[in-house]
């Protein structure tokens, strides 16, 4: 089977595993055991190649932006911010989408 073909064949797999509800840290240790078959990296290996494909500032930068987001909301600020701008630009007609 073409590496192409058994890369989607997991990623459909995942998808399934996804919308039945199985834990994440689950979905997500699947879908490594899938690619590291299709990679053939040896298991010595496995966790230095992992390390470097997701070490990449890019992938990185989401997951700490999800979370400043969520701590700005625990933190109460997203909603005194909205409220401000709300106070600074509610009175114009289309001024604020909220």
């Amino acid at each position: 089977m073409a590496d192409g073909t058994l890369i989607a064949l997991i990623s459909l797999a995942v998808t399934f595993l996804f919308i039945i509800g199985v834990p994440i840290f689950l979905v997500i240790g699947f879908w490594v055991a899938g690619v590291s078959l299709v990679i053939d990296v040896t298991l010595a290996n496995l966790g230095v190649t992992l390390f470097e494909g997701l070490s990449f500032f890019g992938l990185l930068a989401l997951p700490l932006f999800i979370m400043t987001g969520d701590l700005i909301n625990a933190a109460g600020i997203a909603k005194r911010l909205s409220d401000f701008a709300y106070s600074c630009l509610g009175f114009v007609r289309g001024g604020l989408g909220m």
